[in-house]
Order: structure tokens, then sequence, then C-alpha cells
């Protein structure tokens, strides 16, 4: 009768065996029908009809014409004059010319402003993906450690009942179905915290994310080792963040330059037509404009410039930040891929061992507390490496979202 036993405790190595090969293209789907509903997703897009307005207006410039116009009556104290109310009038038109360099710099500023905007838009993507990389990967720890523990409980509680038999049938003793019986019940009530976990995390995805239908389980990405070799080897320079830091980098080149050319004044031309003495006097003018003084300009000009250095300088920390994230994932996923690794080792060595353990308590030359031990141990390997499987899918999927490129090299 206790064969039966035995196989109870068999079946566990099946259970811990890994799914089939998952699609990375699925988990990439639903991220991206998720992340491209979200409401900073739906800002970032918005901000866009204001980036082009605002390309519009630095293209224009304020630099239109403009028309002036005034009119009024004069009064002469002379009783000789034939006429002592003369009504006069003037009107003009002028426009500031924009120099050919500064248009040159305004239409660049121009596209830059239509560049930062797109860039926005794939930060906030790709923050949004990190977000849901993380909320992912935590349900995905607890739904793997709920599978296990749940395959744990019902071998627990298969075993205590197969124990339990024996018993009825005056071949064992109660205290030991009683033993099993006590483990499978501290087993269940894992398995029910772990169900729960998952439930949880679960709900934070859906709840962040109500437009879209997520999966009722978590799918792993179980990439293999080709993959997975692509994603360590991803160069990072596609990254939206550092991309949007260049170009806010670029802009503020272009302001610097912008503020120089201004220590060079937009002269402003224009023609004045006056009628005065009722017709008796008219005139003609063309006027030209030209600003003086530059104090304020090579403030400018000062300021500007200063704002680009930071910039870059901002450019060149948020790269190297970047970079050393990067090397940090990746670091982490080789560990992890070790460790993962001797996880499996060390379930099937444990699982070895419960096996010989086994056959002694059939045979009668181990006691029920050493069986116990040693399925604790096993449980505890299992456990494990759930956790290892989990962290490996966490670091896997953490490093496709910060290189903006999936398993097959294709980007996000």
């Amino acid at each position: 009768m206790k064969s039966l036993i035995i196989s109870a405790f068999l079946i566990g190595s099946i259970a811990l065996a890994p799914p089939a090969h998952g699609e990375i293209s699925a988990i990439a789907d639903i991220m991206e029908r998720a992340v491209s509903g979200a409401p900073s997703v739906e800002a970032a897009r918005a901000d866009m009809e204001r980036a082009r307005a605002t390309a519009q207006r630095l293209r224009m410039g304020p630099y239109g014409y403009e028309l002036n116009a005034s009119g009024g009556q004069r009064k002469i104290d002379d009783p000789l004059a034939s006429e002592n109310r003369y009504t006069e009038w003037s009107a003009g038109v002028s426009r500031t010319i924009r120099m050919p360099a500064k248009r040159q710099i305004d239409a660049e500023l121009a596209r830059i402003e239509d560049k930062l905007a797109h860039a926005a838009l794939e930060q906030v993507l790709f923050q949004e993906r990190q977000q849901f990389s993380d909320l992912w990967s935590t349900w995905l720890q607890a739904d793997l450690l709920t599978m296990s523990s749940k395959t744990q409980a019902e071998q627990a509680e298969r075993l205590a009942e197969l124990e339990q038999v024996v018993v009825d049938k005056g071949a064992g003793r109660q205290v030991r179905a009683d033993q099993l019986l006590a483990e499978a019940n501290l087993l269940r009530l894992q398995s029910e915290q772990d169900r729960l976990q998952a439930e949880n995390a679960r709900a934070a995805l859906v709840m962040r994310y109500p437009t879209i239908a997520i999966p009722a389980r978590a799918q792993p990405l179980d990439l293999t080792n080709d993959e997975i070799a692509r994603i360590l080897e991803a160069p990072s320079q596609t990254s939206p963040i550092f991309q949007h830091a260049q170009l806010l980098g670029e802009q503020a080149r272009l302001r610097a330059r912008r503020a120089r050319s201004e220590e060079t004044p937009d002269p402003t031309v224009g023609l004045d037509f006056s009628n005065e003495f009722g017709g008796g006097e008219t005139s003609l003018m063309a006027r030209v404009t030209i600003p003086l003084g530059g104090s304020s300009r090579r403030a400018a000009t000062r300021e500007m410039t200063a704002n680009a250095t930071v910039a870059e300088l901002n450019a060149i920390t948020l790269e190297r930040q970047l970079q050393q994230t990067i090397d940090a994932a990746r670091q982490s996923l080789r560990m992890s891929i070790v460790l993962r690794a001797r996880a499996e080792t060390a379930v099937a060595s444990s699982g070895k061992v419960l096996e010989t353990i086994e056959k002694g308590y059939a045979l009668g030359e181990v006691t029920i507390t050493d069986l116990l031990n040693s399925h604790r141990s096993y449980i505890s390997a299992q456990r494990t490496l759930a956790q290892q499987r989990a962290a490996t899918e966490t670091h896997l999927l953490s490093l496709i979202v910060l290189t903006g490129g999936s398993a097959s090299g294709d980007p996000l």
C-alpha cells in the first residue's frame, strides 16, 4: 500500500516542468495595447498638436505687417486766416525684417519642436512599458508560486489520504496520518496565500489598464538561449529617454545661437503718408528703425549659452546613468540565469533524495519524520526554482523594455 504513497510524491516532478515555449509577441501585444490607452500617453499625443502650433509660430515669428493710423483736427488762432480748423490724418505700414541667419535658426528650432513632441511621446510610452513590466513581473512571480504551492498542497493531501487508507486497513498508525494531514493543511494555507497575492497582483494590472483584456494567467516568455543572447547584446542608443535628452541639448544649442544672433537687431522699415491742413500739405515718408542698446541681448546670450552647457551635461549624465542601468539589468539577468540553473539542479537532487527516502519509508526503514523533512526540502527547492524562474522572466522583460527591442530584434 505504501507504493501508492510513493506514486503521489512522484507526481511533483511532473508538475515542476517548465511550460511550453511562450510567444514573446503575445506579451508584447498585450503590453502595447495596454500602454497605448494610458492617460499619460493620450496626454503626450495631445501635446503633439501644441508642438505643431509652436513650430508654426517659430517659422512665422513676430514679423507680420503693422498698420498705424491717426487723425484729428488742427485749430489756428489767426483772425486773418480764411479757415481756422483743418482735418488732418496720417497712415503708415511697417514690417520688421528677419535676418537670414535668424530665419534659418528659427526653422531648425521648429523642426526640433516637432521631434521633441514625438520623442516625448516615445518617452512616455517607454515609462509606461516600464510600469507594465513591473506590474506584470509581480503578477508572474505570484502566479508561478501559486502553481507550485497548489501542486504541493495537492500532493500532500493525496499523501495524507493514502496514509489514512493504510491506517483504516490496520496496516499503519493514526499518528502518521495525522502528521501528514497537518502538513497538507499548512501547504494548503500557503497555496491560498499565494493565490490571493496573485489575484491582488492581477487586480493592480487591471486597475491601471482597464481598457484591455488581461489573461487569466500570466504568460512567461520562456525564451531560447539565442533569443536571450540577442537581448543581452541589444544596444542602448535607441532608448527614448536618451533620444529626448539629445534633442533637448540640440534645442538648447540652437536657442543659444538664436540669442547670439539677436545681438544684431532686426531693422524695421515702413512707409508713412500724411495729410495736413485739410489737404494743403501731403507727405510720403520712408522710415527705418533699428533698436539700440545691447546689454539685455548680451545677457540673454550668456543665459542661453549656459542653458546649452547644462543641457549637454545633463544628456551626458543621463546617457551614463542609462548605460549603468542597462549594464546592471544585464548582470542581473546573467545572475538569475545561473541561479535558475542551480535551482533546477537542486530540485533534481532533492527529488532523487526524496525518491530514496520514499523507498526506505515503504520498506519501513525510514521514519515519517525523515520523510516529511525530505518532502519539505523538495518543496523548498521547488519554490526556489519558481522564484528564480520569475526573476529570470522579470529581468528579461525589463531589459527588453530598457533597450527598446525584443527577442526577435524588432523594436517594440
